[in-house]
């Protein structure tokens, strides 16, 4: 079985390299199924049922989300499919808490596959996020999945390398997302497949998928907060392609394209 796993969709040209790039990878491939962090795709903050569709027809099977998932006004009701996880770890006070789940069990051609979804401290978040680890052992406590593939959507690399090294051989991958920059340690230990960052899938001469105006002024003139405008010119592609054998993790491999 082969799984492949895109990163953060940003914005408009993350939609187009979505609908460009996903159905020939599927038949060059030979991809079973697809997972998508689709929590940047509406204007670069959250996913609207319209986007959600395109989504579906260009080939995606799943989603995962992000800190941005309740952004748009109808995120309730994307949040109420069968194909979609939001942060599972969600303090009770947040309005949001009982909209949605953030760990699900499919059955896919026989093989039961969870895809769970988790939100790191170290991101900026107004404290709504309660501690992943402890409810990753939650999760676990609860797991009887063939195969187990963890989102976990946080700012640090240190925070990131924790949870992995935490986690390998408990759980069959950690592709963590969030910061948009791909990296390249992909790697396989004790059964479990893990990488820093899958990157952006969003238009490659922003920063960060969006437009590099705020986001310089922000850095040059130290100022706390910026507007998130996305950028609209020639898009990048980024995810990995998880194959499995009797449902363990034999390889991961990352894919980084950019639109010519």
């Amino acid at each position: 079985m082969k799984i492949l796993f895109i990163g953060d969709i940003s914005g408009e040209d993350g939609i187009r390299a979505v609908k460009d790039n996903v159905k020939n990878i599927i038949k060059k491939e030979k991809i079973d199924y697809v997972i998508a962090n689709a929590e940047n795709t509406t204007k670069g903050r959250g996913l609207n049922f319209t986007d959600y569709n395109k989504l579906k027809d260009y080939g995606i099977n799943f989603f995962t989300m992000g800190n941005h998932t309740w952004k748009e006004k109808d995120c309730k009701i994307v949040l109420s499919h069968e194909d979609i996880v939001r942060p599972a770890n969600l303090n009770k006070d947040f309005e949001f808490f009982d909209v949605g789940v953030g760990s699900k069990e499919i059955n896919f051609k026989g093989t039961k596959i969870r895809i769970t979804n988790l939100l790191g401290k170290s991101l900026n978040f107004r404290e709504m996020q309660t501690n992943p680890f402890l409810k990753m052992d939650e999760i676990l406590k609860e797991d009887k999945s063939d195969i187990h593939i963890v989102d976990f959507h946080s700012e640090t690399t240190s925070e990131k390398n924790a949870f992995f090294l935490n986690y390998k051989g408990k759980v069959d991958a950690i592709l963590c997302t969030h910061t948009h920059v791909q990296t390249a340690d992909e790697k396989i230990r004790d059964k479990t497949a893990y990488i820093t960052d899958v990157g952006m899938t969003g238009s490659e001469s922003g920063i960060i998928g969006a437009k590099p105006e705020t986001i310089i002024k922000m850095f040059r003139e130290e100022i706390q907060f910026f507007k998130l405008l996305p950028n609209l010119d020639k898009y990048q592609f980024s995810a990995v392609i998880l194959e499995f054998k009797n449902n363990e993790v034999i390889n991961i491999k990352r894919i980084l394209k950019y639109e010519k």
